[in-house]
């Protein structure tokens, strides 16, 4: 890509995030916002093209400075999902805090079908995964390609798998993700 075709690509990247009401976020083509709920998209986020994302009614979705949506990546948020720093989510991956439906124990207790999802800072969602409802991923981790996730992550562990389990540990991944 010429220097010239990526400054015009990433210029109106810039103007659908000042658009959309998020100066200094840039979306991408093809991004779909939608729902009731809130969006707080900081300065130095990006939204790749395609994304799906819906915010319900009382919910928040916060990507922070540096964080990345993957291309065609969906977004389900009921409760709330936080997006650290640096986190980098590769393409069509599912972060889903909500089971969609309700569902009742055999005592007939309903369990709870929403709980919010924590990606702390500097964390890489690798293609495909899915990140269930509850789950907090600890800085500095690492999900492997199409893993499911649905415990928590503790920081600086790479998992993968479905489900996801702990097959290492990561000291930095720093200087090698632009």
């Amino acid at each position: 890509m010429s220097r010239l075709r990526a400054v015009r690509k990433h210029f109106w990247s810039y103007v659908r995030g000042v658009l959309r009401g998020h100066p200094g976020a840039r979306i991408e083509s093809g991004v779909k916002l939608s729902g009731p709920g809130r969006y707080d998209l900081r300065r130095g986020s990006t939204v790749s093209k395609g994304a799906q994302m819906w915010v319900g009614d009382g919910a928040t979705l916060v990507l922070s400075k540096g964080a990345k949506i993957g291309a065609r990546t969906i977004v389900n948020v009921e409760s709330g999902i936080t997006i650290g720093a640096d986190v980098r989510i590769s393409w069509e991956v599912q972060l889903l805090d909500t089971d969609f439906h309700w569902t009742s124990s055999t005592s007939g207790r309903v369990r709870p079908h929403t709980s919010p999802i924590v990606i702390e800072e500097k964390v890489l969602v690798g293609t495909r995964s899915l990140v269930l409802k509850g789950v907090t991923i600890g800085r500095g981790s690492v999900v492997g390609a199409g893993s499911v996730v649905r415990r928590d992550v503790p920081p600086g562990t790479i998992v993968a798998g479905n489900p996801a389990e702990p097959v290492g540990e990561v000291a930095d991944w720093g200087s090698a993700v632009s």
